[in-house]
């Protein structure tokens, strides 16, 4: 029992987590909220005066969040290539500035493969 709970997905996994497989609806959401939190922390920024204290706060959160937000992204594109049956050396084309929105506009339209594949059983979980 205890061998199938950990390979339950988990939020961790979600957003840091490599292996298995994720589909459309969970990569869109988890490229959303970091855009939410970068928006957040840049409207911060845009807000609080250069003189204030709080300025060099919002700026390392937004640089702090920026960082994580890139670990995580390619970790989710990398699962999302994984859903499609590619290989996650594909994810090179999202740092191609000429391809990089035609990659992840691929990669929220184009369907996961149905069943199991090479990186997994079933969609949205870690592989066994």
């Amino acid at each position: 029992m205890a061998a199938a709970e950990e390979r339950e997905p988990s939020l961790a996994w979600l957003f840091f987590g490599w292996s298995g497989r994720l589909s459309r609806v969970p990569f869109a959401l988890g490229w959303a909220f970091w855009l939410m939190l970068l928006s957040a922390a840049l409207a911060r920024i845009i807000i609080v005066p250069k003189e204030d204290p709080s300025f060099l706060l919002w700026s390392f959160v937004f640089f702090a969040v920026g960082i994580v937000a890139t670990v995580s992204s390619v970790l989710l594109t990398i699962k999302r290539l994984h859903d499609m049956n590619l290989p996650a050396a594909l994810i090179i084309c999202l740092f191609i500035p000429a391809i990089s929105f035609i990659a992840l506009f691929a990669c929220l339209v184009w369907p996961g493969t149905a069943g199991a594949n090479d990186y997994g059983w079933r969609t949205d979980s870690p592989k066994d």
